[in-house]
């Protein structure tokens, strides 16, 4: 269990009232939804606390009759860094397993988890300005010379965001650069047209634009209805970033690249079992590469560190730049069973092919 006291950690009303009402259904001998026997509270990420960001994940996840968390997804989250340790913790939860019929079953249910500063004497603070600030900063109302399909009187907001990938190559020449994009959100809350529009260098502007490719918004509105927006996100890669500050596991890998040897494993068959993933969403495939109907394949390098969380993700090979971008976007949220090494925590080195097959969902090849 983790000290951080800056969290509020509930379930959702839903699953508040299955769990208590299965209880009773239990005594009498009739069917039981799962009840919380564990639950480790996520960490705060650090680079947050100092940002003041407050943030709500939610995430869908599945019970085996065994009680164990066996799949997590995410369907909201306000900011990337908080979506990791809101997964790692749900998949560390035991449950007294659902029943029906009399026998264990895999259940599916949902869970808000809301990341919230706390006051000088560790209160927790209501929601809102008081308990932190919003990551994005989107305007009320649209520009008075966006075209009246583009007028809104309800902001957009987003509701599952990916943080940028920092060019590897630029990373660890401390390289810093800057990219601007523009684009649209249609009435469903998917990002079109996304057009770049100024990067200090190319690779700054390919991160950036993988990166808005992979956002989803709840749409705009006008006059209560859905409707069309047009937004520009103005990117800074660096290390301390205001959006998106380089996470604490990042920058000890770093130091670690440049020791000799290097502590790094390289070789995945050398741990002392196979890696899993446990969460590896797929990639979000960009709108030039539907349109080309063809097959897309992405090889990216990563490290699993200690804890199983991808990190400095960075394309080796690719048939298309944009896939490249949007694979690497994708696995730098994925999350594994920790790897080990003579019964010890390890950062290993491994390659992921990524697919994307026309008429088929995009897969890790993993």
């Amino acid at each position: 269990m983790t000290t951080n006291r800056g969290i509020l950690l509930a379930l959702s009303a839903a699953a508040l009232l299955l769990a208590s009402g299965a209880a009773r259904a239990d005594d009498a001998g009739g069917d039981r939804m799962p009840v919380v026997v564990r639950q480790e509270e996520p960490v705060y990420p650090y680079s947050l606390r100092l940002t003041g960001n407050k943030g709500e994940v939610i995430v869908d996840f599945v019970i085996d009759p065994h009680g164990d968390v066996v799949k997590a997804d995410v369907t909201k989250s306000s900011h990337p860094d908080f979506e990791a340790p809101a997964v790692e913790a749900v998949l560390k939860w035991k449950f007294k397993p659902g029943i029906k019929n009399g026998h264990p079953v895999f259940v599916h249910m949902q869970v808000p988890i809301y990341f919230q500063l706390t006051g000088p004497g560790g209160e927790r603070l209501p929601m809102g300005n008081a308990g932190g600030v919003d990551p994005w900063s989107i305007p009320a109302h649209a520009p008075k010379e966006a075209p009246p399909e583009f007028q809104y009187d309800e902001a957009p907001k987003p509701l599952l965001t990916s943080a940028p990938v920092y060019p590897y190559d630029l990373l660890v020449q401390k390289i810093k650069g800057k990219a601007s994009v523009t684009f649209a959100i249609d009435p469903s809350g998917r990002t079109r047209l996304v057009r770049l529009t100024s990067a200090t260098r190319p690779e700054f502007g390919e991160a950036a634009t993988a990166m808005i490719e992979a956002w989803r918004f709840e749409p705009a509105r006008k006059n209560g209805k859905p409707c069309w927006a047009v937004l520009r996100k103005d990117q800074d890669f660096e290390r301390d970033a205001d959006d998106f500050p380089m996470n604490e596991s990042a920058e000890r890998l770093l130091r670690a690249l440049k020791k000799e040897p290097s502590p790094i494993v390289d070789d995945f068959r050398t741990l002392d079992a196979p890696l899993k993933g446990r969460f590896t969403p797929s990639p979000v495939v960009p709108e030039a590469v539907l349109a080309s109907k063809a097959k897309s394949v992405a090889v990216v390098e990563f490290i699993v560190d200690h804890a199983g969380h991808a990190q400095l993700p960075r394309v080796i090979s690719a048939t298309s730049p944009d896939f490249g971008w949007a694979a690497a976007t994708a696995v730098a949220r994925w999350q594994y069973t920790t790897p080990s090494k003579n019964g010890r925590p390890v950062d290993v080195r491994v390659r992921v092919p990524v697919e994307y097959l026309p008429q088929n969902s995009p897969a890790p090849g993993a």
